[in-house]
């Protein structure tokens, strides 16, 4: 007998096994809970206006979808010279610096912006022990 169909059974339970630990009872945390109910607001936006020698005019925050926070940074308004910095980030109370340079105009998240690469590979593993199985069924 091939050695294939028993690593195919090894692939495939270890998978099995990993997703029945990550079903397992225990505490919500904040992060669980903001993945579970994913809000289109889920991004904290700053924009903080300041004039030709620094000095604050204006901070705008509040929630933002992720594609509001695409485009940060800073940039020089036309109007009287004023500067204005975005900036995003993802997590409680996380922005309470104010942007006024580039280094400090960022996006920055706790988790990583496109998550569907790992569930590709988790369909590309069971699919690839499951043609395994069938082919040596077959």
């Amino acid at each position: 007998m091939e050695p294939w169909p028993g690593v195919a059974w090894v692939l495939l339970l270890s998978f099995i096994a990993d997703l029945l630990k990550t079903g397992q009872s225990r505490d919500f945390t904040v992060k669980d809970i903001i993945n579970l109910h994913p809000s289109k607001t889920r991004y904290c936006y700053t924009q903080h206006i300041m004039d030709t020698r620094g000095e604050s005019i204006s901070v705008t925050k509040y929630c933002v979808p992720l594609e509001r926070c695409l485009s940060i940074g800073c940039k020089e308004t036309k109007h009287e010279g004023h500067k204005i910095c975005t900036s995003c980030c993802e997590g409680n109370i996380c922005n309470l610096a104010l942007p006024r340079n580039a280094t400090d105009a960022v996006f920055a998240t706790t988790s990583p912006v496109n998550q569907t690469e790992r569930h590709l590979q988790q369909i590309v593993l069971i699919l690839s022990c499951l043609s395994l199985l069938w082919m040596t069924t077959t």
